[in-house]
């Protein structure tokens, strides 16, 4: 599916993440031009597969050698390695997948809340997206994570993401789990903190297309409540969800 052909009308949460953690970057200090900043070769990294739900933060990072920058990251994965911790994200800055220590990284400030943590240390190991799934709503959510990522995109795809459709997300991970009891308003937070992005997008749907992932005839289902929702139906939004079903080689 050519994603860039649609973007025309596609704005989606990540859009709105990325400028919150620019608004972010020029407030405390950071500059757009980073010409002269030079990265330090550990925090350099090659292809970048993600595993996170794909969220926006504002880092302020230093670096072995004492510099201290600014960074707007699109977190990918995060590894733990005996006491070591990385996150391994999209760095905005470069355009390019980076590394970064938790224990070098004294701020960060979360696109999706507005919210601003000291210990990064603690705040992304208890995150509650990226621990290892123990309750079931997380258990819930780790299930159609790649389902919820589509499902994003398409209720924000029209610049907004009304409660009616953010509804139909809700509907859809209750469905979908059959293995206990949800908390409704525990699954609405984790489905707030994502801010899924082209990359992700184009990730989760080529995954639910191969049948590694997801369940592409539960996410036709939703995809068509969700743009039902708000109650207009927008002939660029129908046109997106048939492009999608036509990848996920559904029926129309």
């Amino acid at each position: 599916m050519n994603w860039l052909g649609v973007d025309h009308f596609v704005k989606v949460r990540s859009a709105l993440a990325l400028r919150t953690a620019e608004a972010r970057f020029l407030e405390i200090g950071g500059k757009r031009s980073h010409a002269a900043l030079d990265d330090d070769e550990g925090m350099v990294l090659g292809d970048l597969a993600s595993d996170a739900p794909p969220m926006v933060f504002h880092l302020t990072y230093e670096d072995s050698a004492g510099a201290i920058s600014q960074r707007i990251v699109t977190l990918r994965r995060i590894e733990v390695r005996s006491d070591k911790a990385m996150l391994l994200c999209l760095c905005h800055l470069r355009s390019a997948p980076r590394r970064f220590s938790l224990d070098r990284i004294s701020e960060v400030f979360d696109a999706s809340t507005g919210e601003v943590h000291a210990d990064a240390r603690t705040f992304f190991l208890s995150h509650p997206l990226l621990y290892q799934p123990e309750t079931h709503e997380d258990r819930a959510f780790h299930l159609c994570a790649d389902e919820l990522t589509i499902l994003t995109v398409v209720g924000a795809a029209d610049g907004r993401f009304d409660p009616g459709e953010q509804d139909q997300l809700l509907v859809h991970v209750f469905d979908r789990y059959l293995d206990g009891p949800l908390e409704e308003d525990i699954v609405r937070r984790q489905l707030a903190l994502m801010t899924p992005d082209e990359a992700a997008f184009q990730t989760s749907l080529r995954r639910i297309a191969s049948g590694s992932r997801g369940d592409a005839r539960m996410l036709t289902r939703t995809l068509r409540r969700v743009v039902e929702a708000d109650g207009v139906l927008d002939s660029a939004e129908l046109a997106f969800v048939s492009a999608i079903q036509s990848e996920l080689k559904q029926p129309t």
